[in-house]
Parts: C-alpha cells; structure tokens; sequence
C-alpha cells in the first residue's frame, strides 16, 4: 500500500510537471523543493534528470574523472551515517518547505558530543560510533536559548555560543561550562546588547595573544535580508558584527581581532596559524588566513556579486584588504575547516578537510608553507549538508554533521596509513 501511494504521487507529480507545462512557471521550483524533501533520492533525481535534459546531460559530462565514495583520487573510503533520532526538524527553511536537522559535534576524551539547534545535549563514546550503537546519553543544562551556533570544548570546559530572543531583536552570547556528563552549569562570559534581525555565524576557538588565552569568537555581518544595501558593521569598529572577536574569559572583557568579515562559519586555530572559512554573497565563499588587527574587505570587497544588481564588489588588494587564500565561484556553501593528522593516509599529508552545505561536498586542501595560497583541493561528494566537522586521530576518523537526514557521517581510510597503524 505504501508502495502504490508513492506510485501515485509520483505520476501525479509527473503529470503536472510535464504534461501542464509548468517548467517555466514560478511553481516550477517550488514543486522540485516539495520532491526533494518528501521523495526518495532516486525518484526526485530521476524527475530531474527527465525535467531539466538539456542541462543534467552536460552535467554529467562534467562529471569526466570525478570519484564518488568508496572511491576518492587515491584511496578508497568507509562512509556510514548514523541517524540521531533525537534531531528535531528546525523551524526554518524556504517557505517552511525545506527543513533542516541542524546540530553542532565535539570531542572530549573518548566522547562525541552532540547538541541540536535547541541547545540540549547528548554525548557517546566513540567506540560505540565506530561500532554503529546507538547509545546516546542526556546531560541536563541550564541553558536557555532561541538557537545554538556552535559548540567547543577545550581545557575541560564546554563552550555555547547561542541566540537570545527579545521581541525583534536577536542577541549574540556565548556562554560556558565546567564538563560534567550529569548535569552543566553554564554561565554567560559574553554578551552583545546590539540588536540584529538575524545571526548565524557564532564559531568559537582559543589563541594566545600576548602570553593570555583568549576565546576567539565570529560574528556575521548585519543581515542577509536586504543583501544590495550597503552594510556599514564590518566596518564600524563600534560594532561587534562582522568581526572576529577575542574574548579575555576570565575578565569577561572583549576587543575586536580582525574585521570585514561578512559571515564566518569555520574557524580553526593551530599555534600562529588561524584560519577562518566565510561565506561570500553571489559566489566569494572565501578561505583566509586570520592575522591580528587584519581587514579583509567586506562590505567593500568581495569576488562574488550582489544578488539583485548586476554590480562587482571592489578588489582586495587594490583597496587595502587582505586578500583571501583562495575564493570559491560559485558559492559553495563553505563551513567548518579542520586539519588531518598525517597518519591517516600516506597521500593526505599536512591536507585540511573544509565542509560545504550548498555543494554538499568535503574538500581535502592543501595549502602552501605559509598559507598565501591552495596547492590544490579535492571534491569528495558526501550528499548531504556538512554543518559540523571534527577529526578524532586516535582512530583516524572523519566526523560529519549531516544535517538533511540528522545524522552523525563517519569517514575512515580503508586501505590508508591509519588501518597498518592499528594493526
């Protein structure tokens, strides 16, 4: 009976697409965002393939010398996905159509932690990822939050940058935590009384400057509602937004690391070396490397377009900013950056894994010696949105947030430097 129901929606759905000719009608697109989020993949792609010909015929042939999973360039991978039932579905989207199963992933010890967009917590032993278990703990909390933007754990502390609501203004905090598996405590170390409409970008790492730890913290750009306007924040050094930010935790107090970000969605940190991942407008998703006090242009410069006007954005280097490692056209979605210890694969030394959402991709990088440019990046197709990203060396596992299914995506070299290790 399920079968035939699906049967049928399908000839129905085929019906209006082909046989009433709405291909050129604003419906068009919002029917394949209805087939894309109820169908099974291997209906919706065929529909599109049938649908749009013309256009899926040169893409496969675009495809010329691409690998898919287990395949890679070099080496062959394990990849699994572990749903976390516990994923509610986020309460954004297109038109309500398209949902998401956002969450956040960190390491502590041998634990994986895992927190939703709503800001409860749940933690398991990487043994149990490795062995497909689903044996998810709860920790209660006294948190309390519209929507967490990252989660970070260090020195035995958790660390939450979230979202507190207030009529229409939205606040950016970040709080934190002593590690308990029972029950944490959390106390804000931030806050920012500056309204904003929207706030997504929250990505949280530790430095030194100056022989003081501080916690560096990413602020996105106003908003992304009136994209042609001119936005004057990332500029203003009145302004947290558009910033990263380094946080003196013990004094509670802030100052402002590097500006003319527009929305900065990874971050990583590795002794001198910081580098962030930042997501541009029509194209221009950049890689940069993050140096104090630095500038790096936005809203002035930027290799992507506005949306609505057919304008340029001005040049880094001939306005005075620092230009990006590298920039992605089309925009990529880009998100989280870490850095693969070289015991996982002989032909993965000193590579970078950085994660997409709209391209659905992981990229493995490789930057030169003092990370002014990309040697080269690897696409290696995932299928799924990549919100987080971790990498857990002592078993040489790539750890995914996928958040279209809400599931934990498990990457392991099959045949790699990491398999003769464990032997």
């Amino acid at each position: 009976m399920k079968k035939f129901t699906i049967y049928l929606i399908t000839f129905i759905t085929i019906f209006f697409v082909f046989f009433l000719n709405i291909k050129k009608t604003p419906i068009y697109s919002k029917t394949f965002l209805i087939i894309d989020t109820f169908f099974p993949i291997f209906i919706s792609s065929t529909l599109r393939m049938i649908a749009e010909n013309d256009i899926n015929s040169k893409r496969i042939k675009n495809d010329y010398n691409e690998k898919f999973l287990p395949n890679t360039q070099f080496n062959r991978m394990d990849f699994k996905k572990i749903p976390l039932d516990f994923i509610k579905i986020s309460d954004i989207g297109y038109l309500n159509i398209i949902k998401r199963k956002t969450f956040y992933i960190d390491l502590y010890n041998d634990y994986l932690f895992i927190m939703p967009k709503d800001g409860s917590l749940y933690y398991t032993t990487i043994k149990d990822i490795d062995e497909n278990k689903k044996n998810f703990e709860t920790i209660s909390s006294n948190l309390k939050v519209k929507h967490v933007l990252d989660l970070f754990i260090k020195d035995n502390k958790i660390y939450v940058s979230y979202v507190k609501q207030n009529n229409d203004c939205s606040f950016l905090h970040l709080a934190s935590a002593n590690i308990n598996l029972k029950k944490l405590k959390f106390e804000d170390i931030f806050y920012s009384n500056e309204c904003m409409q929207l706030i997504q970008a929250g990505r949280i790492q530790k430095t030194i400057i100056n022989k003081k730890p501080f916690i560096l913290l990413s602020t996105q750009s106003h908003s992304f509602e009136k994209e042609d306007e001119r936005d004057y924040k990332p500029q203003d050094d009145n302004s947290i937004y558009g910033k990263i930010i380094a946080i003196n935790e013990k004094e509670k107090t802030y100052k402002t690391f590097s500006k003319g970000h527009r929305n900065v969605l990874g971050l990583f940190v590795d002794d001198e070396v910081i580098l962030s991942t930042e997501n541009g407008p029509r194209g221009g998703d950049e890689i940069n490397r993050i140096y104090k006090n630095g500038n790096y242009g936005w809203d002035i410069a930027s290799y992507g377009k506005k949306y609505h006007l057919d304008e340029s954005y001005g040049d880094h280097h001939k306005l005075g900013f620092i230009e990006p490692i590298f920039s992605f056209i089309p925009s990529i979605g880009i998100s989280e950056i870490v850095k693969i210890d070289n015991n996982f694969d002989k032909d993965w030394q000193d590579n970078y894994l950085v994660a997409t959402m709209f391209s659905k991709h992981l990229l493995r990088v490789k930057f030169n010696n003092t990370f002014e440019k990309l040697d080269f990046y690897e696409k290696i197709f995932i299928g799924e949105r990549i919100r987080d990203l971790k990498y857990f060396d002592k078993k040489s596992m790539i750890l995914m947030a996928l958040e279209d299914s809400g599931s934990i995506g498990v990457l392991k070299d099959i045949d790699g430097y990491s398999q003769k290790r464990k032997k």
